[in-house]
């Protein structure tokens, strides 16, 4: 009797505890859903797909899609390429790469656009477009086709995910000529607590009171298709938090900012904190826009702290008292630490100059390139462009970058 009731007792818990282990795994597959990774996804029909494109007088073409299915809502990026042919091997990046290493017989057949987006809607920028299509056909002033049919697609990327693509949508524009120029320097912001005044105001007018630039680095080429390249900044940081932006506009649709801990950096992750460096000092900041990499080191230096800050140039006669700088940052953590100045310079009339000095020009920082430069003590006139724009200057390193006030 008590053979059977034991028999009876181990059979039984092995009964509970097989449901048990299914009841567990049920609600496993329940609420930990399962990474996948996407062919594909879709990019929808825009309304004026049956319409011809003037480019030359349009400013954006908005596209709108459905996001891969990661099997969770990942934070992906969006952007757009181009192909005359609907094929999509060799980039027009790649194409031109192979020809400077001597590999002429590598021909493009598509080309990535300029701009990226994080959201559902991708307003693809006109002239963007425009661009890479005279790079993917060569067209000169007088080859500009009256029409031209062009395929349209988007790659998604997610980190720790592969990169996948949309299907392509068929469209017929009105293309032009625009000549090809170095594309501008990608640039970036610095934000925060400590920066500026901290009030984290993130548009053009706040340029030089709650934002300002990064530094270009002196000699570095950057992507001359792009832009992109490696940014820098030098300065005094404190623990109460800052983050990178890379656009003047309230939707921060690109950011940096810090994982679980300082030292790791994420994008366009909407779950980011605000990077707290461990101790109040001074860093240096490295972004390269171009590998997507973020570094941040304790700098050994003890700059001079100036007081105050002077412009002068052909704006004011060359005045060295009347161009009063103003102290950037001015937050009460950074009180005694400031070396960013800023200005206004209107040069709507016409074309000038400037350079930064101490009283009795000693020292005083110039250069030869605009909007963005690295001023030498004793240097050349900076040439300011007509226009009304904020400088802001680093007194630590000499780099100035000239923004545009609308």
């Amino acid at each position: 009797m008590r053979k059977e009731m034991k028999t009876l007792s181990i059979s039984t818990l092995l009964l509970m505890g097989g449901l048990c282990l299914l009841s567990a795994c049920e609600d496993d597959r329940d609420s930990n859903p399962i990474i996948q990774q996407p062919e594909t996804f879709v990019l929808n029909e825009p309304s004026y797909i049956n319409t011809t494109i003037d480019l030359q007088s349009s400013s954006a073409l908005p596209l709108t899609y459905s996001q891969p299915d990661y099997g969770y809502t990942a934070v992906v990026t969006y952007q757009a390429q181009v192909s005359l042919t609907d094929s999509y091997t060799v980039s027009a990046d790649e194409a031109e790469a192979a020809a400077e290493e001597g590999n002429e017989t590598l021909k493009a057949d598509y080309a990535v656009i300029d701009g990226t987006s994080t959201v559902a809607t991708l307003e693809l920028d006109a002239t963007a477009l425009a661009r890479q299509l005279v790079r993917l056909t060569g067209w000169d002033e007088t080859s500009v086709p009256e029409t031209q049919t062009i395929y349209l697609r988007l790659q998604a990327s997610a980190s720790g995910a592969y990169t996948c693509f949309s299907n392509s949508v068929k469209l017929t524009i009105i293309p032009y000529y625009i000549m090809l120029t170095d594309a501008p320097i990608e640039m970036w912001y610095l934000i925060g607590e400590c920066i500026g005044d901290g009030a984290w105001t993130n548009s053009p007018s706040a340029v030089g009171t709650s934002i300002y630039p990064m530094s270009i680095v002196d000699g570095y080429s950057y992507d001359k298709n792009t832009g992109q390249g490696e940014l820098t900044f030098t300065g005094y940081l404190t623990p109460d938090g800052f983050k990178l932006v890379h656009t003047l506009e309230s939707s921060w649709p690109d950011q940096w900012g810090q994982g679980a801990s300082f030292g790791e950096y994420v994008k366009n992750n909407g779950g980011s904190g605000n990077i707290t460096v461990p101790v109040a000092g001074y860093y240096t900041i490295t972004l390269d826009t171009k590998a997507d990499k973020l570094s941040i080191q304790a700098a050994d230096i003890t700059p001079t702290v100036y007081s105050s800050m002077n412009i002068a140039g052909d704006f004011n006669g060359w005045s060295e008292t009347e161009g009063v700088m103003n102290a950037v940052n001015t937050s009460e953590s950074m009180i005694g630490h400031n070396h960013i100045w800023s200005y206004t310079i209107d040069a709507t009339s016409g074309d000038t100059t400037c350079k930064f000095l101490q009283p009795g020009w000693a020292p005083n920082w110039g250069a030869v390139t605009f909007p963005y430069g690295i001023g030498l003590n004793n240097g050349d006139n900076i040439p300011v462009a007509a226009g009304k724009w904020v400088v802001t200057f680093n007194d630590i390193d000499g780099s100035y970058a000239f923004t545009a006030i609308e």
